[in-house]
């Protein structure tokens, strides 16, 4: 009886305390850092470190003991790969791979570097956002552009249409029409009837010709107001939210850069403060002076901040292994850009590093990578795969990219059938996959039907 009673007592401590694990684990760095600061407050026994200082570990048994329990339930890093310490790293300058975003032309061009351009799309995008004023409009004809630039004016006018569906919704925009029209495409809306009214009578929605609108659209005069008010709650201005302060809130929580042997995987920790034991109270607990109380509370506080300490060290390994791993699995992808994505399975990374499959997704969660393609979430390195490719299996990522390629370099008088990009996947790229998949993702792309591109060009 003694010893079932000691059991059930240590559970619901234990238990709560992998609880708190697995939490740091699914944070992203923010979350962390305000994780950190809550528990520098509830426990005294916690304080930051300096950086030249070095605390000693020491480990009872029973620490010990509640180590393993740890390992066995998070399935601890392979023992055969070594986590390098924050102070043994080289970390190259942060700056030179991620810029922050200081205004809206800065974060226009950040979202290009995610996007799916080429070479030559990238430099035309980049004459286009130099030319969106601080209101988020598109400040000078295309035409005028194409002059200074030498591009053609289809090629800006196709790189125009991909930067207006950039955050903020409404940017790039050339009239006011445009730019509401704009946002109300993001939000994925059909209303027939704001369509008519926002394409026919834009210019007569001035408040004084609605009686004018009412008869010649054959709508009431209720159906014109609530046109009017949907227009209203529009931003007119979507640039002006961006000032030079403006910064991106995501914040890369790993960073990958090419070295000389090869690419090299970075934690960004630098807002991650190292934690140590609060000298005066562990002098107090080892002393004599002391009742027994207090120093049941004391013990208390020196498990919970040993404990959230190893927490915040394991979450710190695991990311960086499977950081690792992911590089690993998909160098080709780091070393030539998207098209060379790979399908890729949670599963996979678990066995590479030897942990448990719901380790990797807990800790790709809610986590960003920076290389020099652009900023991903973890989670993008997981693309699902085509089965039925001759020679093997290709992203999905990739395949959409390719329908997206064609789709822009088709001939606009007679737009393509999915029909017909099933069949030039097949001849051009060995993929073999049905209609009705390609519909689902022109879908995804927000690519409209062959009928309707046909009736828009």
């Amino acid at each position: 009886m003694l010893e079932l009673k000691q059991t059930q007592k240590l559970l619901p401590v234990l238990t709560q305390q992998l609880q708190q694990a697995i939490k740091l684990l699914q944070m992203s760095q923010l979350e962390l850092t305000e994780a950190i600061e809550q528990e520098l407050k509830e426990n005294p026994i916690l304080e930051i470190a300096e950086k030249d200082e070095k605390q000693e570990k020491e480990e009872s048994q029973e620490d010990a003991q509640e180590e393993v329990d740890m390992e066995e339930f998070l399935n601890r890093y392979t023992s055969s790969e070594e986590f390098m310490e924050k102070d043994d790293r080289e970390y190259p300058d942060y700056e030179n791979i991620v810029k922050k975003s200081s205004n809206l032309r800065d974060y226009l061009r950040w979202q290009a570097g995610l996007s799916h351009f080429d070479p030559q799309e990238r430099i035309a995008a980049e004459w286009i956002i130099e030319n969106i004023d601080d209101n988020g409009y598109l400040a000078y004809p295309i035409s005028e552009i194409a002059n200074a630039s030498g591009f053609s004016i289809e090629l800006l006018e196709g790189v125009l249409s991909k930067i207006q569906r950039f955050d903020p919704a409404g940017v790039g925009a050339r009239s006011l029409k445009e730019c509401i029209y704009l946002q109300y495409e993001a939000k994925g809306e059909k209303d027939p009837i704001f369509e008519e009214i926002l394409d026919k009578y834009f210019d007569m929605l001035d408040g004084t010709h609605l009686k004018e609108i009412a008869k010649k659209s054959g709508y009431s005069l209720e159906t014109i107001k609530q046109v009017i008010d949907k227009i209203k709650a529009y931003d007119p201005k979507p640039g002006r939210n961006f000032s030079e302060d403006f910064t991106s809130y995501v914040v890369p929580d790993v960073y990958v850069v090419k070295g000389e042997e090869g690419f090299e995987v970075n934690l960004n920790d630098d807002d991650i403060p190292e934690l140590k034991m609060n000298r005066y109270y562990m002098e107090l607990y080892s002393g004599k002076t002391v009742d027994k109380e207090t120093k049941g509370y004391i013990k208390n506080k020196i498990k919970q901040a040993e404990w959230f300490i190893k927490s915040i060290q394991q979450r710190q390994r695991t990311l960086y292994l499977v950081s690792k791993s992911i590089v690993k699995f998909q160098e080709d992808f780091f070393e030539h850009g998207i098209k060379f994505l790979k399908p890729l399975v949670l599963r996979e990374v678990a066995r590479d590093i030897e942990v448990h499959e719901s380790t990797v997704s807990r800790i790709t969660t809610n986590k960003y990578m920076a290389t020099q393609h652009g900023i991903f979430e973890l989670k993008f390195f997981f693309p699902a795969g085509i089965d039925n490719v001759e020679g093997g299996q290709m992203s999905t990522n990739v395949v959409r990219n390719l329908i997206a390629d064609l789709v822009e370099k088709e001939d606009k008088t007679s737009p393509l059938t999915d029909d017909e990009i099933v069949n030039l996947l097949k001849e051009r790229h060995n993929i073999k996959i049905a209609r009705r998949t390609v519909a689902k993702y022109r879908d995804i792309l927000n690519i409209k039907s062959s009928r309707e591109r046909a009736n828009t060009s």
